[in-house]
């Protein structure tokens, strides 16, 4: 439900002129501070510069744990789609993203061990640490390609391939040359296929890999089309999805016209689970497709002869 986050090369693949994409999650309530994520993108597929040229623009904003460490991002992402046959079905879309990434981190609202006068915590003590800079800023960059095969409205393939943190931007507050943002490498698929009149089956996997971590989704969705006339499309849908030796996560929402709105929740299995409770994070995404009315333009008009 995050395109442009997902592929760079998914800028525009979607059917319309502007697609308006929001994200929120909050997760690990029962740890800590809740990790709150805000994620808000903005494309364009008018072709306004260059035919099958496609444009966006995203944010990016994280706030993780007790040292309210932020993430902020923004990026300027392009695509340009080459079809492969003359009825359109199949084309390969390449994409770029470039965009400025920011990173602090409050240092006084964390403790740290040397902090401990053997009794009590003791805020007047020293950390024993030497930050260097309590925030950065790095620019950053990322490359996407896709392969879509859609021979039919219901009918869909979209398979891809990305990579993320190309600069390998430097992360340290300390000042530690080595300590750089891993690449990140995503490789993912998902479909739709009919199964009747009224249900389309929308498998898909996602598995990235980003240093030493490595990560595997797996799962579907269903989608009832409840109706399915001119000018009126609603359709719910659900779906289980597994990430791997992490959570199972349940999600649900709806089609209505140019509207797509869902909600997931992760139930966590992994080894966290004596602090989590079992439980992980909410999650709320909503689209919106815009469609630009074009009027026609009628330049000659031929006028019936009459006798």
């Amino acid at each position: 439900m995050n395109p442009v986050y997902l592929n760079s090369a998914l800028t525009g693949n979607f059917d319309g002129d502007w697609r308006f994409t929001g994200n929120q999650k909050s997760q690990w309530r029962s740890v800590s501070r809740p990790f709150n994520t805000l994620v808000f993108s903005a494309e364009n597929k008018e072709e306004l510069i260059l035919p099958c040229l496609y444009h966006a623009l995203n944010f990016y904003h994280d706030a993780a744990g007790d040292g309210n460490y932020r993430t902020i991002e923004f990026n300027l992402t392009n695509s340009y789609q080459y079809y492969l046959n003359s009825d359109s079905t199949q084309s390969i879309t390449a994409g770029l993203q470039v965009g400025v990434n920011h990173k602090r981190v409050d240092i006084s609202k964390l403790n740290f061990d040397t902090q401990f006068n053997g009794y009590t915590f003791d805020e007047n003590l020293g950390t024993g640490e030497i930050f260097n800079t309590t925030s950065m800023t790095n620019f950053n960059l990322a490359l996407g390609l896709i392969y879509t095969y859609k021979p039919e409205k219901r009918k869909e393939l979209v398979a891809g391939i990305g990579w993320f943190n190309m600069t390998t931007p430097k992360q340290s507050f300390m000042n530690n040359g080595d300590v750089k943002r891993d690449k990140r490498m995503v490789i993912h698929a998902k479909g739709n296929y009919p199964l009747n009149y009224q249900l389309d089956i929308q498998p898909g996997i996602f598995t990235q890999f980003q240093g030493k971590y490595k990560e595997l989704v797996i799962g579907s969705n269903i989608k009832y089309i409840y109706k399915d006339l001119k000018g009126e499309f609603i359709a719910p849908y659900a779906g289980l999805w597994y990430r791997n030796l992490d959570a199972t996560y349940i999600v649900a929402g709806l089609y209505y016209n140019n509207w797509i709105g869902g909600v997931s929740y992760d139930i966590n299995v992994s080894e966290l689970t004596p602090a989590s409770n079992v439980r992980g994070g909410f999650e709320f995404s909503l689209q919106y497709i815009f469609h630009v009315f074009k009027p026609l333009d009628i330049k000659h008009r031929i006028c019936p002869d009459y006798l």
